[in-house]
């Protein structure tokens, strides 16, 4: 029988072996995080950078928060205050992503140009890590329209860094799949999700 989490995978990538053990498979998986919402026993979760957040900072280190511009949805409060927030936390200091979504915009119009003047129809984004797992594991044919372009994450992590050299980046957004993205970017020390955000707020 199915259990809801096998069923909510896009991408099959969770099965049960002989022993009716479920697993998932790295090789399919693109992790987007539906499994982890749909398991009714809590079996699969992420494993939280939070503490290692909150340490670097007790420990007197320089941190620095990247967070996504719709954090400011997720509260009932201004700008100021969430920022705000954040330095009373202990993050030496607060860079947009939206700064590296300019640089994200502005050079993936310039390769969309390159790539319609080569012939090619269309191109698509590189910003979501589960897309590009997508692709990479699941539609390989789509490989040369996705974008090279960096995502804003990583245009704000190198503005992050240029600033503050010894500094550890903590992006901050909605989406688990960036802990994805953060392991092949050497500017990006942690992730935080809004919903771990609001924890350490509480």
């Amino acid at each position: 029988i199915p259990v809801p989490c096998e069923e909510a995978c896009p991408v099959k990538a969770i099965s049960k072996d002989e022993n009716n053990i479920e697993h998932i498979d790295e090789s399919k998986c693109i992790y987007c995080g539906k499994c982890l919402n749909a398991c009714p026993f809590g079996a699969i979760f992420e494993i939280s950078q939070v503490f290692d957040v909150l340490e670097a900072i007790r420990r007197g280190e320089q941190v620095v928060a990247i967070p996504a511009p719709s954090v400011l949805g997720q509260f009932d409060a201004t700008i100021d205050q969430v920022y705000g927030a954040l330095k009373e936390v202990g993050f030496a200091d607060v860079i947009e992503v939206a700064e590296g979504a300019m640089q994200t915009t502005s050079n993936e119009a310039h390769e969309l140009l390159e790539k319609l003047e080569e012939g090619q129809k269309f191109m698509t984004t590189s910003c979501c890590p589960s897309y590009i797992e997508l692709v990479n594991k699941h539609i390989p044919a789509m490989k040369p329209y996705v974008s090279g372009t960096g995502s804003p994450m990583y245009y704000a992590s190198r503005i992050a860094k240029k600033k503050y050299p010894e500094a550890k980046v903590v992006f901050i957004g909605p989406c688990i799949a960036k802990r994805k993205e953060a392991q092949r970017d050497e500017c990006v020390d942690y992730v935080m999700t809004f919903e771990e955000l609001h924890s350490v707020f509480r």
